[in-house]
């Protein structure tokens, strides 16, 4: 044999030796060194574990009434990967759920979720449906049937801006970092209110199951049960039987005010399509009573909100019911002049002896630009007891001038005590989508009207204008009551807020809520005296002295301020802003209608009402 073959076949038979070691090697890793790593991998290939949805924290108002709770519901789950390698699957959904098989595929295709997550393709499916998945269940790859908490509504459309409502989460909200990890497909979460805001807390802690399953994925036996934990009770400072009868009485007034004529013989009436009220315990701050008009009911979003409810809730023709108006910001008209009367006494432009006389225009411009006051032919000589009480507009619009030209306004003074009150911030209510309203000053007079240079500059006249609600200002309810409340408590003041207490699912205390207790700058209590009075004698004397006719001011005696607010292309906002007892604050009543014309004949009577209801009155109202 030629020596060059043999050393062909000696060099074949080493490199055949070599492949036959390294394979003999490699099964001998696999097998013996390995053996329980992939045994342990195996068996972890057809173990699956699911959660077990937590029930949310029940909701309750200050007396212990039950408000919302969670009810389970049986939902059809799927593993999306599974159902679409799943004929079967795929076709027994679409015909049992009424659902097009195309558009099925394609949302399951969309499901961005790893293989083991599901997604709830129906919620709250009827015994009906029920049944037939069961009998069909173990055919089914990916699908099960699973139990949900959905939310039960007591009291209706009570306190839905408050209470809030909740909904499925989304996968933009899945994917955050805030919600990464905590939540999955199918979870419901609070989408507004008080169900937002306290998610953390009323959210329970899931449970877990590890069961094995066959290669389609259908369970065959449980491994491991872990049950979940109910999520924490909130106890609301709410009174919900307060809070039925405002709502009643707002919608009442809203009502009344829109068969009311613009004008003396004007076939035109008041359009009012919404309006708020704030009722504050004057002491501790506590919300006892927020209404907003139009309202809705939080039970159609129970189960995923039909696209029928969704449009008509989001049709401006029917004036955002969604909303909560007790938190937007709107021009606040006379009901701010608390503000000037304070800031001119602090600042020595005027004192309580000060007179300012009213013929019914002002000059104080000049005589190309006049200011009007409401009553044409004026009021005669106000002090400021006498300015607040007639809401004379002369009055406030030179206060406004001579804070104004003070240290030629550098300290923009009316809008430092503006701030001072509350207006143009947050209040922090545990709400979310609070408004900070707006106190217009230089600087954002210059951003706002940047492109505009002719309009950037802060005049005269916008300080004027500031001086009566008017112009480059908004506040909401809520920073009016809370305005007020600082008044009646002479400086010092709770921050509003809607939470007693935390309790857990044993129903032992976990939390108590306070506000936070604050004082105003530059306290002067005699000037807030000062004002108390001259808003006393707006009821007694003022401006709505004919709404509180027959009311026992002897006993109770009230301190309010009429408002009405100019808006561009709408018809005036009426407001009343009021405390009571004067010297012994129990509560702030604040009411706000869009477009109902004077203060005093629209928001007045209604915050009557209210007084006349929290001190049991009613049966001895002539009204």
């Amino acid at each position: 044999m030629d020596s060059r073959i043999k050393r062909r076949i000696k060099v074949a038979v080493y490199l055949l030796a070599a492949v036959v070691t390294v394979l003999v090697l490699r099964l001998y890793f696999l097998q013996v060194m390995s053996g329980d790593l992939f045994a342990e991998r195996a068996q972890e290939n057809i173990v699956r574990t699911k959660s077990i949805p937590a029930p949310r924290g029940n909701i309750y108002d200050r007396n212990g009434n039950l408000l919302v709770k969670s009810i389970p519901f049986l939902a059809v789950a799927v593993e999306p990967r599974a159902v679409l390698a799943s004929e079967e699957s795929l076709q027994f959904l679409s015909r049992n759920l009424d659902l097009n098989q195309d558009e099925l595929q394609e949302k399951l295709r969309k499901a961005n979720i790893s293989y083991l997550e599901r997604i709830v393709l129906q919620q709250d499916i009827d015994e009906k449906t029920m049944v037939v998945f069961k009998e069909n269940m173990s055919n089914l790859a990916g699908v099960e049937l699973i139990e949900i908490y959905l939310r039960e509504y007591n009291y209706g459309f009570l306190a839905a801006h408050v209470l809030g409502y909740t909904g499925e989460i989304d996968e933009e909200t899945l994917s955050s970092e805030q919600f990464r990890g905590i939540y999955e497909g199918g979870d419901q979460i609070g989408i507004s209110g008080i169900e937002q805001s306290y998610e953390e807390i009323l959210r329970g802690i899931k449970g877990r199951a590890t069961y094995e399953v066959d290669p389609l994925g259908r369970p065959v036996a449980t491994v491991e049960k872990i049950d979940y934990i109910p999520g924490n009770d909130l106890y609301l400072t709410l009174d919900i039987e307060l809070q039925g009868r405002v709502e009643e009485l707002l919608y009442q007034a809203i009502l009344e005010v829109r068969e009311m004529p613009v004008e003396t013989g004007s076939q035109e009436t008041f359009n009012v399509p919404g309006g708020a009220v704030v009722v504050l315990e004057a002491q501790t701050g506590e919300v006892m009573a927020m209404a907003s008009y139009p309202t809705f009911n939080p039970e159609v979003f129970v189960g995923g909100v039909s696209s029928q409810d969704w449009q008509y809730l989001n049709d401006p023709a029917n004036m955002w019911p969604l909303n909560n108006r007790a938190v937007m910001s709107y021009p606040p008209g006379s009901s701010f002049k608390l503000v000037p009367a304070y800031a001119g006494l602090q600042e020595e432009v005027i004192d309580v002896n000060s007179r300012i006389g009213c013929a019914g225009t002002w000059f104080g411009l000049g005589r190309d630009f006049p200011k009007h006051c409401w009553r044409a032919g004026g009021h005669g000589a106000q002090n400021v007891y006498g300015g607040l009480a007639q809401s004379c507009n002369v009055f406030f619009y030179e206060v406004g001038y001579r804070l104004f030209n003070k240290n030629q306004n550098e300290e923009e003074l009316l809008q430092k005590y503006a701030r001072m009150f509350g207006f143009g911030q947050k209040t922090d209510l545990d709400l979310p989508f609070e408004g900070p309203g707006l106190v217009g000053d230089r600087a954002w007079k210059l951003d706002y009207f940047k492109d505009q240079a002719e309009l950037s500059l802060w005049y005269p006249g916008d300080s004027v204008n500031l001086a009566i609600g008017q112009g480059d200002l908004r506040t909401t309810p809520l920073q009016m009551a809370q305005a007020y409340m600082m008044v009646a408590n002479r400086g010092s003041y709770t921050t509003p807020h809607l939470v007693r207490e935390v309790r857990d699912f044993s129903g032992d205390l976990f939390l108590e809520v306070e506000g936070e207790q604050r004082e105003m700058e530059l306290i002067d209590k005699y000037h807030l005296e000062v004002i108390e009075q001259g808003l006393y004698q707006v009821v007694t004397s003022g401006t709505a002295a004919g709404r509180f006719l027959g009311f026992p001011l002897d006993r109770i005696p009230v301190a309010g301020k009429t408002g009405t607010a100019e808006f561009v292309g709408r018809q005036n906002f009426g407001w009343f802003a009021s405390y009571a007892p004067v010297g012994d604050p129990q509560y702030v009543v604040v009411a706000m209608l869009e477009e109902a014309g004077g203060g005093s004949a629209s928001a007045a009577p209604l915050v009557r009402k209210i007084y006349d209801y929290l001190y049991n009155l009613e049966a001895f109202d002539d009204d």
